[in-house]
């Protein structure tokens, strides 16, 4: 999205603080870093034994009494591991120290080496790390020493940490579907706009589907099917609308004339108003980006936002004539208009600086009242606001954080300055998906409220408490909705994973008990534009489920090159583009043939589907006694997160539905095509994985399932998803996991979406996960793995097991065969080119549309 010329900016020179987060006598005596080392990465302390809280008493007095001796203690960052040695007499602490031990690209204990030799000085000095700073620039690094030498003086003590109990343990029950919802489907008013029911899309992720030229027809298509299947009201992200003249950010930008430009965006809002629903836009700014949330920006003047108060007004203005019907603007995120709102940012001296809540809301009352004055008072504007904010990469040091306090205050202002509703996500000083898609906080199993920083989040104690991080992320900010809608008469609601087709009864129920008003979704309606009126028809198994694999958002960071995708709706990104021009729905075949699938996973299942709904006779053939060829052992790899068990269910449902013969525990060959004779077969057999070692300690992926399988130490060999995840795992298990890839850096976590990688990483690096990159694996024995480095240094990694887990290679030898006797034979996913279920999905997909 483009900037303004005088980038939008709130930034000065003070800062107004909140309060200290930690506190109390542990904190005193040991330092703070000492609560998280007793759990271990950010989780809460249990109580401590009785000689523990004897010895930390002793310890605040001066009075301990230490074992004398040498020390050390393991810690990890999430880029590096360092093991901090520490020398004790009777009386105390006489040094520290550390060596690293496993680095990786990002890893800055080289780069503030001198300052964090300095900084083990002067904690040596002092005898304890309370009172200590941590170096700037160089939290991890500093923290993973101060936790080692916490962890050595808890030895030298001869205390035990007692083992933590579970931090944001995880409910059960909450995704009942009674069958009616009927306060979801009942009106609302928001200002003088009348909405059937209170399902909202919001704004984000509009990235396929953005409405510029080129894009218009699916933008159209996708829109106006959303309209027609319930969704009351569509929110179109601003950053998709640029080439309509109508943002504040680029009212010069247009393609063609003004006049074209709103003829085209007309286009859209008649196709949204042709389906029965109302459209909007959201009006966003740029400004601070999430990964450089301490970039120093320039103050932008008081006659510079007097000047954009009047593009404002002529946005909204155009708006309006275009035919939206309301404008929700975004203050949220780490947008700029936020950055007058959250103190951590806003250090002005003016009339729009933090020192008091009128002041940091100055800006946005008065883009509401005049979006109000140009487009008449019954014109609908909403107020997308963060409620409560987290330092989610230093946890705890949240002093310049919006508290809910604050929030709600803000809240009660934009209510003041005639918001006709108000949208509410949380802050983050860093991590997005923190902000509006909390379910990623979750995907590593057994390890819930991940922060992306290699630390978790405690759900009772930070955001306030305001983050219920319960169900997988389902629902996660409805606590902090309540809070609000309690001070305030409009209609309030959130997005935040909450997805009507997982918990349709407890989001009926949160209407009914007044916690909520409006239902805000995205991903779950790119996924499946009909689910509003397939839930209201109370068919939820036919609603295709969205997964929050994120694929969605997947050209970020080291994906940036790869392209966004739906893992479960192929049309999404393809849609009425030379791969799939015909548009969302296959159009019926010219002529019914017998089609044999061979292969019942994510992609013979997709082509099974599609064929037979296109009016082909299809039989599908598993070897197996069950569908989904690798799903079922994902799912026990990955656990419930990404609803495995759903996602097979529907698939069941819909080849039941349309008439596909299902055949499993039969294996296809040559002699069963020539007996069956179909008119074209299409194999889905999947990838192979080679086996390079044996040896009575080198186990296949699915050898290693069992936590008794594997000893305590094991290498996983490989890089891609499949081998990540499964490291993953066996890290959930309490194993020492090395990883060893042959690849570069990049190729870490290959065909896994950009933000599941961005948390996964750094959750593995944490928890003492090593990885090795550009590495020449030499040979495999009984007592490890020796290998080559980057650097070419020879190298043995001692451990009890090794899971060999390649990437998998295609799998074509049916379809050559076949093909040798002239059977029209096509091959798909993993079988043709291994890479994710995304990519199976939409092979399937293509080649059933062929047929």
């Amino acid at each position: 999205m483009e900037t303004n010329e005088t980038p939008l900016s709130a930034s000065a020179k003070t800062g107004v603080s909140r309060r200290g987060f930690l506190g109390g006598m542990a904190a005193t005596a040991l330092g703070a870093a000492t609560l998280a080392s007793l759990s271990g990465c950010g989780q809460q302390a249990p109580a401590s034994s009785a000689k523990g809280e004897e010895e930390t008493t002793a310890l605040a007095s001066g009075n301990a009494s230490f074992k004398e001796g040498t020390y050390t203690s393991t810690q990890h960052t999430p880029y590096a591991t360092a093991e901090v040695t520490c020398t004790f007499d009777g009386t105390g602490l006489g040094s520290a120290s550390y060596t690293v031990t496993a680095t990786s690209e990002k890893d800055y204990f080289p780069l503030y080496a001198p300052a964090l030799e300095e900084l083990c000085e002067t904690v040596a000095a002092a005898g304890k790390t309370a009172g200590v700073d941590a170096v700037s620039g160089a939290t991890f690094c500093s923290n993973a020493i101060l936790d080692g030498v916490d962890a050595c003086t808890l030895q030298a003590l001869e205390v035990t940490a007692p083992r933590p109990e579970q931090l944001n343990p995880q409910q059960a029950g909450w995704d009942t579907f009674e069958g009616t919802c009927d306060k979801v489907f009942s009106p609302i008013k928001l200002g003088a706009m009348e909405l059937p029911n209170r399902v909202v899309k919001s704004a984000g992720s509009g990235v396929w589907a953005d409405a510029n030229k080129d894009k218009l027809p699916v933008a159209k298509e996708l829109y106006g099917a959303m309209a027609e299947n319930g969704v009351a009201l569509n929110l179109l992200a601003g950053g998709n609308l640029s080439g309509f003249g109508i943002l504040p950010d680029s009212l010069d930008k247009t393609d063609g004339t003004l006049d074209e430009a709103l003829t085209r965006a007309a286009e859209l809002t008649d196709a949204i108003h042709a389906g029965g629903g109302k459209v909007g836009f959201q009006m966003c700014f740029g400004g601070l980006a999430p990964s450089v949330p301490d970039e120093v920006i320039n103050e932008t003047p008081v006659k510079d936002l007097d000047a954009f108060i009047d593009r404002v007004g002529t946005s909204a203005e155009r708006a309006k004539t275009a035919g939206f019907d309301c404008i929700e603007i975004k203050g949220a995120s780490a947008d700029a208009l936020n950055g007058f709102l959250t103190r951590r940012v806003n250090k002005r001296e003016d009339e729009y600086g933090p020192q008091s809540i009128e002041n940091r809301t100055r800006l946005f009352v008065r883009m509401i009242q005049k979006i109000k004055e140009v487009n008449g008072d019954d014109f609908p504007v909403g107020a997308l606001i963060n409620g409560v904010e987290e330092n989610d990469s230093e946890l705890g040091d949240n002093e310049l954080f919006m508290t809910k306090e604050e929030g709600i205050e803000i809240a009660k202002a934009m209510e003041a300055a005639g918001a006709d509703w108000i949208q509410v996500r949380v802050g983050a000083k860093s991590g997005e998906m923190n902000i509006w898609a909390p379910d990623v906080q979750h995907i590593a199993p057994n390890a819930d409220g991940l922060t992306g920083y290699g630390t978790v989040f405690d759900y009772t104690a930070h955001f306030d408490g305001a983050v219920d991080g319960s169900r997988s992320g389902f629902a996660s900010f409805l606590p902090l909705v309540a809070a609000i809608k309690e001070q305030v008469s409009v209609p309030v609601g959130c997005a935040a994973c909450l997805d009507l087709r997982l918990g349709p009864d407890y989001i009926n129920d949160a209407i009914a008990q007044g916690s909520i008003d409006l239902v805000f979704m995205n991903r779950p309606l790119n996924c499946d534009p009909e689910l509003v009126s397939k839930i209201q028809e109370g068919r939820r198994q036919d609603v295709r489920p969205c997964m929050k694999c994120m694929h969605c958002h997947d050209n970020i960071g080291s994906n940036k090159t790869v392209p966004s995708s739906c893992r479960m709706n192929a049309s999404s990104f393809n849609s009425l583009t030379d791969t799939m021009p015909e548009g969302m729905v296959p159009t019926p075949a010219e002529k019914a043939r017998e089609i044999m699938v061979v292969g019942a996973g994510p992609a013979g299942m997709e082509a099974a589907r599609v064929a037979a709904e296109r009016g082909h006779s299809v039989t599908l053939y598993d070897s197996e006694m069950s569908l989904g060829g690798l799903i079922p052992f994902a799912k026990g790899v990955k656990g419930g997160h990404e609803r495995f068990d759903d996602y097979l269910t529907y698939m069941a449902a819909q080849l039941e539905k349309n008439g596909v013969n299902v055949q499993l525990g039969t294996t296809v060959d040559a002699a069963l095509v020539k007996e069956q004779a179909p008119d074209a077969v299409v194999v889905a057999t999947g990838g192979v994985r080679e086996s390079r070692f044996s040896g009575s300690n080198v186990l296949a992926p699915r050898d290693a399932f069992s936590p008794a399988a594997t000893g305590d130490k094991v290498a996983v060999l490989g890089s891609g998803v499949q081998a990540i995840d499964f490291a993953a795992f066996l890290v959930s298990q309490g194993k020492q996991v090395v990883i060893l890839n042959e690849g570069d850096a990049a190729t870490l976590d290959k065909g896994q979406s950009g933000w599941f990688k961005s948390y996964m990483l750094p959750y593995l690096r944490s928890n003492g996960t090593q990885i090795h990159s550009n590495v020449q694996i030499a040979s495999v024995d009984g007592s490890g793995v020796a290998f080559k480095t980057a650097a070419g240094l020879d190298k043995t990694i001692a451990c009890d097991t090794v899971v060999e887990f390649y990437d998998m290679q295609p799998n074509t030898a049916l379809a050559d065969e076949l093909q040798k006797v002239g059977v029209e034979v096509y091959t798909v996913g993993d079988a043709a080119e291994p890479h994710n279920i995304q990519r199976a999905v939409t092979t399937g997909n293509l080649c059933a549309r062929a047929l």
